[in-house]
């Protein structure tokens, strides 16, 4: 998975380097490689989201836990294939599923994160879920940041910004409760 987000990214370098700075052809689909970084990135980001989100139901107690949960696991199932249409308009692969080959990025747990959730239960996994939850939450806002900075595709950039709101608001959440 790292390989062949490496060898997008490249492949995007010398398309934007031989003079077209543009990915797409139609109007709604001109993007460039702000937007296919962004989209490439978030999608794994998401996907480890989602797998964080689901231990919650069987290790969790707290029904806020388990609420943010639900919330953000569902919000970024929509996400992903919003992002996933627009790789596949500009003609990009959309990332595989592949959990281990993404932990190396920037912003992900590593295995050993991931294995210290799966083996909480109860008021421990909740003390390390809420503040682990929100650390990659921040990297993702970050993530979405640098792409409505950067990027030029409206839905891209509207969708950025939906993250940076809705993600935002959930690692607000976890800090009231002082666990962020």
């Amino acid at each position: 998975m790292h390989a062949r987000l490496l060898v997008v990214v490249i492949s995007l370098l010398a398309l934007l380097t031989s003079g077209c700075s543009m990915i797409g052809g139609k109007e709604d689909a001109v993007a460039n490689e702000a937007d296919a970084t962004f989209s490439l990135r978030m999608i794994p980001h998401h996907r480890q989201t989602i797998e964080i989100a689901k231990l919650a139901p069987e290790r969790s107690t707290d029904v806020f836990v388990t609420g943010i949960a639900d919330q953000i696991a569902n919000a970024e199932n929509s996400e992903i294939s919003q992002m996933a249409d627009y790789l596949k308009q500009w003609n990009i692969q959309v990332p595989g599923d592949d959990a281990k080959a993404t932990h190396a990025m920037a912003g992900m747990l590593s295995s050993k994160d991931m294995e210290a959730l799966k083996a909480a239960k109860g008021a421990q996994f909740d003390a390390l879920f809420l503040p682990t939850l929100a650390k990659h939450l921040r990297s993702g806002i970050q993530m979405a940041k640098d792409a409505q900075g950067k990027g030029i595709h409206a839905g891209s950039r509207a969708l950025a910004g939906k993250i940076i709101d809705s993600q935002s608001a959930v690692v607000d959440e976890i800090a009231k409760r002082g666990k962020a």
